[in-house]
């Protein structure tokens, strides 16, 4: 049985015991025994600084709101990695609450929700999209809808480590909208999990525009301070 499947089967598993039973009642990021907490202790959640203030991507004439939940702190980080990487989806319920907080707040108004894609390797490799992952949870509290209309259409090396200038070169040309919904006109919400330059949520909402939606914005789980 490949790699990818087996993690599909463990990401569903994961889905129905979050369902079926209460989580541990320990911290997701130390490890330390909760009381009044749910996921993480008191302390691991004071690390969470949240983001007040939206910013905007301006290029090629193009201009997107972009609103993220926290600042990329060193909690923050092991939350998105235990979402990405660790198969932890509690990470993702709690990243996604604050996501949501974030919504209300600003008022953000969209007909549907979408979300950065990964290559079709990388989707087999890890076995789920941490991205739709929030995306799917944010939707059932705001009951709006997800759809699937991006994909990623060129592998591309990891942002890591790259330039500013190197980023976005990295990125151009890896996105192509798929024509399966009617988005002309509509307002759509683009989830990720981390911004840094701006670069891959940029490129995944141009295609949104030049297919006729009528506003993208950009919702992210943490602000990278660079």
């Amino acid at each position: 049985m490949g790699t990818g499947i087996i993690k599909n089967l463990k990401f569903l598993k994961e889905c129905l015991l979050s369902v079926i039973y209460a989580s541990e009642q320990k911290c997701i990021v130390c490890n330390k025994e909760l009381y009044n907490d749910r996921f993480i202790c008191s302390e691991c959640r004071e690390d969470i600084k949240l983001c007040k203030n939206a910013f905007c991507i301006k290029k090629d004439g193009m201009r997107y709101e972009v609103y993220s939940a926290a600042y990329y702190s060193k909690t923050v980080m092991e939350l998105i990695i235990s979402l990405k990487y660790k198969n932890n989806f509690d990470s993702g319920r709690l990243l996604a609450s604050y996501m949501i907080n974030i919504i209300k707040l600003n008022n953000i108004q969209f007909d549907y929700i979408t979300y950065v894609p990964m290559t079709k390797a990388s989707l087999k490799d890890r076995g789920y999209n941490q991205s739709k992952y929030i995306s799917k949870i944010i939707s059932d509290e705001i009951d709006i809808p997800v759809i699937n209309c991006l994909k990623k259409i060129k592998s591309t090396k990891d942002q890591i480590g790259l330039g500013g200038v190197q980023r976005w070169a990295n990125m151009k040309d890896s996105f192509k909208y798929i024509a399966r919904y009617d988005i002309e006109g509509k307002n759509i919400l683009v989830i990720d999990d981390v911004i840094t330059t701006g670069a891959t949520a940029y490129y995944c909402a141009e295609q949104l525009t030049i297919n006729g939606a009528r506003k993208v914005s950009i919702l992210t789980a943490a602000k990278s301070r660079v």
